[in-house]
């Protein structure tokens, strides 16, 4: 039957299916393969991907061992709901098991960026397997000695690539890091290269700033000299699709107040999460940009001053809850309207949880697995992965390059007859029925 289906046809019915679906109909033939791991086939396939919930959670965190010799435990993983009562599925990530801590810059259309120190960050997509390296950048320890540096990743929708926008900070003789003019530069998936962005920034981005991503722009806590570290004042952002900077100012009540801020985004609006620890005041607060890039629009969600120790705020629950981690380092859920709190029993490096929505895409899919473990060279540019291309973690992609050889996997009648009842299956919700009725009768 698949034979018969005019390609528009097939691609839209296959544009339906869940990503592992997918996945098996590569083994289909030459043609499906072709088909499938086609740019403008991920792209559509995108498209309707991200007008339906996969439902699932991406949820990753690690945690040491309190004994020498101190092994560190990551983990991936997928669940139906903030419960966290038990995952679906553990996630084989193959950074996993790597001698340093991997944290997540971000993640965009179910791309997460990884990032390894001074080591050069790679992608991955967890739904196909695929890891791809990102080249060191041209500021490295050995072209410029010690420095400072912050990411941020995301997708320019204007040309369809994915971005990774890199800004360091030299020292000056003082190891001020404030004096000298930041340089930066920005990656881009489909050029695979780094180049330089001119810039005349003024602020500097503190180290315990994360990245948020937010309509096609990149966000980040920032001082502005002559203020120290310790006033944050400013939101530092950069569009990836005209790559300039912006910057809008942080409520005086929370700059002047707060020793540490924070950005973060939740249900589609720019978040800033403020923490303050002093010895006569203990208090966390999360304030919401309701109109994004106007400055009176922030509005103050709720206030914490009860609750000591607070570390790190990780998302919002539908519920209304609020996911936090401790200074325990353990993971709880807090409810600003009763102001109860319950504990999840998940205890991770504050810094190493991550929390977000699951997309099932195929993007990465027709690029090569690149990633490989080796120990870091003296020179700190080093990406501590391979250049030379791996297989995916389950072998899938080894087994298809044999399709290259003939259609050794379109004479398989279990591969054939599990891609037609996918087919079909699909087929009996949408109006192409008739077309495949008519192809089998063809066939």
């Amino acid at each position: 039957m698949s034979d018969h289906l005019p390609q528009e046809l097939l691609a839209e019915i296959l544009s339906r299916l869940p990503v592992k679906s997918i996945l098996i109909c590569r083994c289909v033939s030459k043609t499906w393969y072709s088909l499938i791991t086609n740019p403008s086939f991920i792209t559509h396939h995108l498209k309707k991907t991200a007008a339906r919930n996969s439902g699932l959670l991406f949820f990753s965190y690690c945690n040491r061992e309190p004994c020498p010799p101190f092994r560190k435990n990551e983990s991936y993983l997928l669940y139906p709901d903030e419960l966290f009562a038990s995952p679906v599925e553990e996630l084989d990530c193959p950074c996993k098991g790597f001698k340093g801590l991997f944290d997540i810059v971000g993640s965009c259309n179910g791309v997460f960026c990884l990032s390894y120190g001074y080591y050069a960050p790679a992608l991955w997509n967890p739904s196909v397997r695929k890891i791809v390296n990102i080249p060191r950048p041209n500021v490295t320890f050995t072209s410029h000695g010690f420095h400072k540096h912050s990411h941020g990743f995301g997708f320019d929708s204007s040309t369809g690539d994915y971005k990774l926008v890199r800004i360091v900070y030299l020292p000056d003789s003082n190891l001020n890091f404030d004096k000298i003019p930041p340089l930066v530069e920005i990656y881009s998936l489909r050029s695979r290269g780094w180049r330089k962005v001119d810039n005349d920034l003024k602020c500097v981005i503190p180290d315990f700033s994360t990245s948020a991503f937010l309509n096609g722009t990149c966000h980040w806590v920032a001082t502005k000299p002559p203020n120290g570290p310790d006033v944050c004042d400013a939101i530092l952002s950069f569009s990836l699709g005209e790559e300039v900077f912006g910057e809008m100012e942080v409520p005086d009540c929370l700059a002047k107040k707060y020793h540490y801020i924070n950005v973060a985004v939740s249900d589609g609006s720019l978040l800033l999460v403020a923490f303050t620890e002093t010895t006569e005041e203990r208090c966390f607060s999360v304030w919401m940009m309701k109109e994004y890039g106007v400055p009176g629009s922030w509005t103050k969600l709720f206030n914490i001053s009860h609750l000591a120790d607070i570390r790190r705020f990780i998302a919002f629950r539908q519920s209304g809850e609020v996911l936090l981690v401790n200074g325990g380092e353990e993971l709880f859920f807090y409810d600003p309207k009763t102001e109860e709190f319950s504990y999840t029993e998940i205890w991770g490096t504050p810094s190493s949880f991550y929390l977000d929505t699951l997309v099932e895409s195929l993007v990465l899919l027709d690029e090569p697995n690149e990633f490989a473990e080796e120990e870091p060279s003296e020179d700190d540019g080093s990406s501590g992965v391979s250049n030379e291309n791996s297989s995916s973690p389950d072998g899938v992609d080894m087994d298809l390059q044999k399709n290259n050889e003939g259609n050794q996997n379109a004479n398989s009648p279990i591969i054939l007859n599990e891609a037609n009842e996918i087919l079909e299956e699909v087929a009996s919700t949408c109006n192409s029925q008739m077309a495949i009725d008519k192809a089998n009768e063809e066939a």
